[in-house]
């Protein structure tokens, strides 16, 4: 985490952008003020980052009319605007780099000179719970705003040039009927928060689950599967490696994933989309990255080392080949600084090195309700009935009395995936970046 307060410490939020180097895939920003289109704006269009951006809406015009131009001029599905009634929010998720929570508002003053204060996270510090909540803020204000149409443009040019001629009255600004009104939160308890966060998890992940299974059934069917997949494979590991696939060769742009941009061209033709992916999937001769060795090696391995006789008597050794096959797991450990996983800083490590550091660390530490990681895992897995194993990952990533450092939704995705690939196809956040190009309204969680 890194404390920016502009000329008190020297952190600027520039940085963020000055050290991103193309690890964004989009970014969501909640900023109630704006008056300056090159701090933010400019950046993501020039570098062809998808923005959805949400401002206040008011009859102070806490958005310029001159930053809602430059919107409309652009008129891309890439790059969108809405506004809303009592937001004051500044949280900016440069997703793929990090989240910024803060005081500063879109405006130079706020980025260089004034005193504000904000915190920055690496995307390899935002938790499962962080994720969760951020994500029902950009939602709310998905549901209460209004969006950016030459109406409610106008209405804004015109109480600017009201407000410019001291003419307070805003009735005619709040008559414009492009605007969504609403009267702002009502008092919800934390326990109500958690419960609602809950059940949007679930609904997500039961439809997502199926929409796995379903593409499972149809690239098992002869014909549709490479000849060197054989057709004993289970088919929950199967759809995993098409997806996987079809992500690292199909929605790449240099070494940005453009997802989001093929998710806007298949949204409305994912039926066409699937079945052109399938064909391209089932004529390759060769698997292009490895899929091979993940189903015929790996996989099996996973599952054998994820039964529960497995778990009983498993060793660190085993749990760090675990760690090392489960594509969340290690690509956290690649992410993740040296010291938090007990590496000394500044080193330079190989992502084995860091995948056997973040192991041992998992592999130490018990949940507050005295659990180590294998008990954790054999609960998910084996600790009643498979239809309530979903709410079971969720407790084991939101519950202190199941939760394990280092393991977040995306890990037990796969981990149950692995273990259970008939019944529950591996998920992870490669997975639903994959599903997301294709058209599919998914989540993507955490790794």
């Amino acid at each position: 985490m890194r404390l920016l307060m502009n000329g008190i410490n020297g952190h600027y939020l520039q940085y963020i952008i000055d050290n991103d180097h193309g690890k964004t895939e989009e970014v969501l920003a909640a900023v109630a003020y704006a008056t300056q289109s090159s701090l933010l704006f400019d950046w993501c269009w020039n570098n062809k980052i998808p923005l959805t951006f949400y401002g206040r809406l008011d009859d102070g015009i806490a958005v310029s009319s001159s930053i809602l131009d430059g919107f409309i001029k652009r008129r891309s599905q890439r790059y969108i605007c809405r506004l809303v009634q009592h937001h004051h929010a500044k949280v900016i998720w440069w997703k793929g780099s990090g989240l910024y929570i803060g005081s500063a508002n879109l405006s130079g003053s706020a980025w260089y000179s004034n005193v504000e204060t904000g915190c920055f996270f690496d995307e390899s510090e935002i938790t499962d719970e962080m994720a969760n909540d951020i994500d029902d803020l950009f939602q709310l204000l998905q549901d209460k705003s209004t969006p950016l149409t030459d109406e409610l443009f106008n209405a804004v040019k015109k109480r600017e040039r009201a407000l410019h001629l001291s003419k307070p009255n805003a009735d005619e600004f709040w008559g414009c009927p492009a605007i969504k009104k609403w009267s702002g939160l009502v008092q919800t308890a934390p326990k109500s928060a958690k419960a609602r966060q809950r059940s949007k998890f679930l609904d997500e992940w039961h439809s997502t689950l199926q929409e796995l299974r379903d593409i499972g059934d149809r690239i098992s069917k002869e014909g549709n599967r490479p000849a060197w997949v054989h057709e004993s494979t289970p088919r929950g590991a199967q759809v995993d490696q098409f997806l996987h696939a079809h992500y690292y060769n199909n929605t790449f742009d240099g070494r940005n994933a453009k997802y989001n941009d093929y998710y806007i061209k298949n949204k409305d033709r994912k039926e066409n989309a699937l079945d052109e992916a399938i064909h391209w999937w089932s004529r390759l001769p060769n698997a292009p990255h490895g899929e091979d060795v993940m189903l015929n090696d790996t996989g099996p391995a996973l599952m054998s080392a994820l039964s529960k006789e497995s778990l009983a008597s498993m060793t660190i050794e085993s749990f760090a080949m675990i760690c090392g096959g489960v594509h969340a797991i290690k690509d956290y450990a690649r992410r993740v600084d040296n010291h938090k996983v007990g590496l000394p800083s500044g080193g330079q490590y190989t992502v084995q090195d860091k995948v056997d550091a973040l192991s041992k660390m998992i592999w130490s530490d018990v949940s507050l309700g005295g659990y180590n990681v294998c008990q954790v895992i054999d609960h998910v897995l084996y600790g009643g009935s498979p239809d309530h194993l979903p709410e079971r990952i969720w407790d084991a990533v939101t519950d202190p009395k199941w939760k394990i450092r280092g393991l977040a939704i995306s890990s037990f995705g796969e981990l149950v995936g692995w273990a259970l690939p008939d019944r529950f196809p591996p998920r992870n956040g490669r997975t639903s970046k994959a599903l997301k190009s294709l058209g599919y309204d998914v989540t993507i969680h955490a790794e």
